[in-house]
């Protein structure tokens, strides 16, 4: 699945922008019915406290429901107690309802859209009976006072109002279930590179494990042999304890070259890896590598470059550019202020500098950049 292009901010930007519209949408009957009495010099009074509690509605009950959807579908963050704090300011409408000239049916748009927006919050178990029940409730609530006003409602009326109660929890629901699909993705891609992670950490056991079992294994043989020569042959005991040193000076240089990543790490497959992660979690990458490249150096730099675009951005492009001098990472969706400033970045230029390199890094606006130059 693809990440929306403007980025994971920007979808969620979009969610809540849909969500508030169909706030407006469930609310503009009341409210324009409201205005239309008011201008008319009917139950000015009513009116005015109707426009007063549906503004309170809008506010106080469905911006922090709609900051709930952040989360996404189903997450069970509201109480119960909760959810009935939210849902009273709707409530209040049918008292000032009931009030003659009782108010039209559309009044009862009014807490639905709230239940609409609390039915995001319940489980998928859950929100069907909730949308089931509440409904008839709200509308026999109405029908306490307004039973001819539900009994005079044409078809095309009721179907209109019909069409709303259906469309305000449809709507919500899918709409906060695209946002989830974005989450699942975000989630997708850190979970690819907390495992790339687990699996650099299986390949540094693996390599320790066969080069310092291979020369301890030597540097045993080699100690008990000049043991037993010791007294025998001083001379052959001296060749076998100095054959002893070499073996653990190779021993030493070689679990360095395992540290910093100079063993078994192909280029190749770096890129290979590098890119099927990436393009998961939603980002088209461009490579250009020539033929028979093979540095180490860079493909550890494009490993860890690699995490923190999945862990730091919302990228959707990103360029991978590699010559026998130079690897350059670019991605956008650079976000987070401190992208570039995460603990893997500063030893990465610890390691590079060790190997006789150079780490730069680069910000552009959204654009970020980390470059090794040989």
């Amino acid at each position: 699945m693809r990440t929306n292009p403007d980025g994971f901010v920007a979808t969620w930007r979009y969610t809540a922008s849909s969500l508030w519209i169909y706030v407006g949408f469930g609310l503009i009957g009341p409210v324009a019915r409201s205005l239309a009495d008011l201008a008319a010099g009917t139950a000015v009074v009513r009116n005015l406290l109707l426009l007063v509690v549906i503004a309170v509605v809008a506010w106080f009950s469905c911006r922090p429901l709609i900051a709930e959807a952040k989360a996404g579908l189903g997450q069970e963050r509201l109480s119960w107690s909760r959810r009935a704090v939210l849902l009273a300011p709707a409530l209040l409408v049918y008292p000032l309802a009931w009030l003659s000239p009782v108010f039209p049916p559309g009044i009862v748009l009014v807490p639905w859209l709230v239940v609409s927006f609390l039915a995001i919050d319940v489980a998928p178990r859950r929100r069907n009976t909730l949308l089931l029940v509440a409904l008839p409730v709200l509308v026999a609530l109405y029908a306490v006072a307004g039973w001819d006003q539900l009994r005079g409602l044409d078809w095309g009326g009721a179907y209109a109002l019909g069409f709303i109660a259906l469309f305000l929890p449809a709507v919500s629901v899918f709409q906060v279930w695209l946002w989830q699909l974005m989450l699942q993705v975000r989630s997708s891609g850190e979970a690819e590179a907390d495992l790339a992670a687990v699996r650099e950490r299986l390949r540094l056991a693996a390599d320790l494990h066969d080069v310092q079992g291979h020369h301890l294994q030597v540097i045993a043989l080699q100690a008990e042999l000049a043991e037993r020569q010791l007294d025998r042959d001083p001379e052959a005991a001296r060749a076998a304890m100095a054959q002893v040193q070499q073996v653990a000076r190779t021993a030493i240089a070689e679990t360095k070259e395992i540290v910093r990543g100079y063993r078994r790490t192909s280029l190749r497959e770096e890129i290979a890896n590098a890119a099927a992660v990436l393009e998961a979690a939603g980002a088209e990458v461009t490579v250009t590598c020539p033929d028979g490249l093979d540095e180490p150096l860079f493909a550890l730099a494009l490993r860890e470059a690699t995490t923190n675009i999945l862990r730091h951005s919302t990228a959707t492009t990103v360029r991978i550019d590699a010559t026998p001098e130079r690897l350059s990472i670019v991605n956008d969706g650079a976000d987070s202020a401190d992208a570039g400033t995460g603990t893997g970045l500063a030893a990465l230029t610890e390691r590079v500098a060790a190997g006789g390199g150079r780490l730069v890094v680069r910000r552009d606006e959204e654009r970020f950049a980390v470059e090794v130059e040989l």
